[in-house]
């Protein structure tokens, strides 16, 4: 079995900003990382209370990297244990590559979820971050592949169910620990949202291939 080493440090984590009473219907605060005219060298580094805020939504990509040479997403849309003040789970959606060179994350209620919402979505990834769409997109949850199929179709994306979302799953479990039970509408006693998931997510920890 390999064994699989990750480089944390390259999780890009939220700048504070004051706190707001979640809204059952987004905009959430929104942060990008992305300054052409700035070295990323120059970017401070989050404060260590910086967790405070868990709605921030993120738009991240490495500077140093040709967006070019990134061809291929992996991506998560589901449901997370949060409740909005309407008592419905809040949806999210999460796109990163291999590398975490590219992160992006939004958030969503649940009567808007659909495949027209997921392209639309998809296509701003391209738009705020300056970057090209992918070729192929991979994601795991096997429940999620009608509305990610068809949202990737008509961008002229291939859709590609995938155990190999390396990154991915280790993004989202480490959203869990430091965002998701952070959140004011977090569900206490909730298990683990990716240990609901059917076994194609959890071979995944067990054998990387």
């Amino acid at each position: 079995m390999a064994t699989l080493t990750f480089n944390t440090s390259k999780f890009r984590t939220q700048t504070p900003k004051p706190n707001k009473p979640i809204s059952a219907f987004p905009p959430f605060p929104h942060i990008t990382y992305k300054a052409p005219q700035t070295p990323l060298k120059t970017l401070k580094k989050p404060p260590k209370n910086h967790f405070l805020v868990p709605q921030i939504e993120l738009s991240y990509f490495y500077l140093e990297v040709d967006p070019e040479s990134i061809t291929e997403w992996e991506l998560d849309f589901s449901s997370r244990p949060i409740l909005d003040m309407r008592g419905k789970k809040i949806w999210e959606l999460v796109v990163c590559d291999s590398s975490l060179s590219l992160q992006y994350t939004k958030y969503s209620p649940n009567n808007v979820i659909n495949s027209i919402t997921l392209k639309e979505a998809i296509a701003s990834v391209s738009d705020q971050l300056g970057v090209p769409l992918p070729e192929k997109i991979r994601y795991f949850r096997s429940q999620m592949q009608t509305i990610i199929t068809k949202a990737c179709k008509e961008l002229s994306i291939k859709p590609i169910p995938s155990k190999r979302c390396v990154s991915l799953l280790l993004w989202l479990e480490e959203r869990y620990e430091t965002i998701y039970t952070r959140h004011p509408g977090f569900q206490k006693g909730s298990k683990p949202f990716l240990a609901l998931d059917d076994p194609f997510s959890r071979a995944l920890r067990k054998n990387v291939r």
